[in-house]
């Protein structure tokens, strides 16, 4: 994660040789439509004319969901993942994946997949060796985490998504956000256990496997701001906690018992996909009534990823390119 700096300026400043702007504290606040084309955008800085517009938004642009909606642009519920980050000691990880502690010196940090195949799946997403644990804070009053390690992967600690999902019958509402709204609930849940120090909520793997027993904790978290003794219970839905009690043995014995040995939980970890899909035409990759404007990536729920959301994004671009020349296959 600390390299991605340097190569968003580079991008940056490939886009501004071509001739593209960046428009910084820049906030589009609406869509201008006339029978039923784009042709502008309300932003906090005014008005920007354009008939096409790409809407390359993230997963966590709750702000802008709510205005697309307003506005009534088609979107409907799509199944998203969610769960908690399990932290263990990364010399543990290595140890277990390579079996002799030389092998560390020349293949670095180990990293791991894993999945527990059942009713409802329980899988690792986003592993993060030798990383930390973060704040995912996207809102005023609500908690989530996420993951990350520097190029080095020299932290002692591992950590990883476990990751459920849920569908959109089991978001309480038929209404297009109620992915969203479920997603805050709980975020608010998680806020008010660490409060405004964003304190991460935190317990021991086996305490979580054993309900009703107090939270505890035996080993430090990487996560820097903090952490605070809870059931982690409270910050999920009840589904995807048991399918975290039921995954967990499962993990646990396909890695001999190496997997849960000083295993921690953290969370919640809410953000794993986008809750909602914005509706498009297949051929063109425009919304019907809402001609130019492309929804694209993860936000628009069409993606799941980096190399996912930058492939969908770039068979939009070409859709546009086709407008105004022809191009090869």
């Amino acid at each position: 994660s600390n390299k991605l700096p340097m190569i968003c300026r580079n991008f940056r400043r490939k886009i501004e040789a071509a001739g593209g702007e960046y428009l910084f504290d820049c906030c589009v606040e609406g869509l201008i439509v006339r029978d039923g084309q784009i042709v502008g955008l309300q932003t906090s800085s005014g008005e920007i004319a354009t008939h096409h517009v790409i809407l390359g938004i993230g997963h966590s642009a709750r702000d802008t969901y709510e205005m697309l909606h307003e506005l009534g642009v088609p979107m409907i519920q799509k199944p998203f993942q969610l769960g908690l980050r399990i932290e263990q000691p990364q010399e543990q990880i290595n140890a277990h994946k390579y079996g002799h502690s030389e092998y560390e010196q020349i293949l670095g940090a180990a990293d791991y997949t894993i999945v527990a195949k059942g009713q409802r799946d329980l899988y690792s997403f986003c592993m993060c060796a030798g990383g930390f644990v973060i704040p995912s804070v996207s809102e005023p009053g609500m908690f989530c985490t996420n993951g990350m390690s520097r190029s080095r992967h020299d932290t002692p600690y591992a950590n990883s998504g476990l990751m459920v999902t849920l569908e959109p019958h089991e978001f309480g509402s038929p209404h297009p956000l109620a992915g969203m709204e479920l997603q805050r609930k709980f975020e608010r849940v998680a806020y008010e256990l660490g409060r405004a120090d964003y304190l991460c909520p935190i317990q021991s793997a086996e305490s979580f496997l054993n309900p009703g027993s107090s939270p505890s904790v035996s080993l430090p978290s990487s996560y820097e701001r903090g952490v605070v003794l809870a059931d982690l219970h409270a910050v999920l839905p009840e589904a995807v906690s048991k399918a975290i009690e039921v995954g967990l043995p499962l993990m646990d014995q396909k890695w001999r018992g190496d997997f849960l040995k000083n295993a921690t939980l953290v969370g919640p970890e809410m953000r794993g996909s986008a809750p909602v899909r914005i509706d498009r035409d297949l051929s063109s990759r425009q919304t019907q009534g809402f001609r130019g404007l492309y929804p694209v990536g993860e936000g628009a729920g069409y993606a799941g990823g980096i190399i996912t959301a930058a492939v969908d994004g770039l068979r939009s671009a070409r859709e546009i390119v086709r407008e105004f020349a022809a191009i090869g296959p």
